[in-house]
């Protein structure tokens, strides 16, 4: 379960990656969805809780928000996106994770949200957090799922090699820092190996969120994800030029929503009357899709997430054991 891909001077490459404006925002529905699960676990109201690979600060910051009686503390390997989180979010604690076995902490929940597919030794990895957890911590992991099902996979199966093999079954669509993409079975197999019991699971981006995230992407991004190139035969190749139609469709249709709703606090007054007055005939069709979307995607959450087609996973552990020096 390594990787087939390096990624040379982790730290430095992050640290540009950061100060471009890497991962400044994450989506407000993601947030709620977190904020809200974190609430259902019903953890102890005062206890020492660690982002782990935090970046920016965006997920501690809904930490310290669902448990705000808790010492919540994120780390990360880029001092560029700890400087950032500092700046950002003035109420939590923030430091390299270097610096964790100097500071002799021990934790009662870790929290990891899409780290895991980018670190370099996924098993060293959960070594470190088995290290810094107390006896019957907790653990909650978000990561994106390699499970078959879902319509990401479906497309997969669309291209050659569309799962790729030689970096430990990557999406082909993927972000090249992505380094694996696990199966439950496979998250499941890592965690008892280094002395953690799944709770339980959940699911998403089934069908709608898939729809909702990739018709919200960059122009881009969806050509990469559609292009036709490579596919597994014509039939596979008809059906992903009829995607990219009908997704560069939506993406135009909800364009006018997503402009004037989400970036609203970045636009100057008279940007904002100018996309108002050009937007205006098409707003509230393109406000319609985008509600529909949102409210499809909640639904799927709601019902579906203890299936396990997903291609985004929520998984929840708990500390049984303590790993021995020397040994795995």
């Amino acid at each position: 379960m390594g990787t087939g891909n390096v990624i040379k001077n982790t730290e430095e490459f992050y640290d540009q990656r950061y100060s471009k404006g890497y991962m400044e925002e994450w989506p407000l529905e993601q947030k709620q969805r977190v904020f809200k699960l974190i609430r259902e676990l019903n953890l102890p109201e005062t206890g020492k809780v660690l982002d782990f690979g935090c970046g920016n600060g965006e997920f501690t910051s809904v930490l310290k928000q669902a448990l705000p009686g808790g010492d919540v503390t994120g780390v990360d390997i880029s001092s560029v996106a700890i400087e950032n989180a500092r700046k950002r979010y003035p109420e939590c604690s923030f430091s390299l994770i270097s610096e964790l076995s100097s500071q002799n902490k021990e934790f009662d929940f870790l929290f990891t949200h899409h780290v895991l597919e980018h670190v370099s030794d996924i098993d060293s990895t959960w070594l470190e957090i088995n290290k810094v957890l107390k006896d019957k911590a907790h653990v909650l992991h978000i990561l994106p799922c390699g499970n078959t099902g879902s319509f990401e996979y479906m497309l997969c199966m669309l291209k050659r090699d569309g799962i790729e093999k030689n970096f430990c079954n990557r999406f082909y669509f993927e972000d090249k820092s992505h380094l694996r993409r696990l199966t439950s079975a496979q998250m499941n197999e890592l965690a008892s190996k280094y002395s953690f019991k799944s709770e339980f699971a959940y699911f998403s981006n089934h069908f709608y969120g898939a729809i909702d995230w990739i018709s919200s992407a960059r122009p881009e991004t969806i050509w990469q994800i559609f292009n036709p190139q490579k596919s597994a035969d014509m039939f596979s190749s008809l059906k992903l030029i009829g995607f990219l139609i009908l997704f560069m469709f939506i993406k135009v249709m909800r364009f006018p929503a997503n402009t004037i709703d989400y970036k609203i606090k970045s636009l100057k007054s008279y940007q904002y009357y100018f996309f108002l007055l050009i937007f205006l005939l098409i707003y509230p069709l393109s406000k319609l899709i985008n509600i529909y979307l949102k409210y499809k995607t909640r639904i799927e959450w709601k019902n579906n997430r203890n299936e396990i087609n997903g291609s985004e996973m929520y998984i929840y552990y708990k500390k049984i054991g303590s790993i021995q020096k020397g040994g795995f």
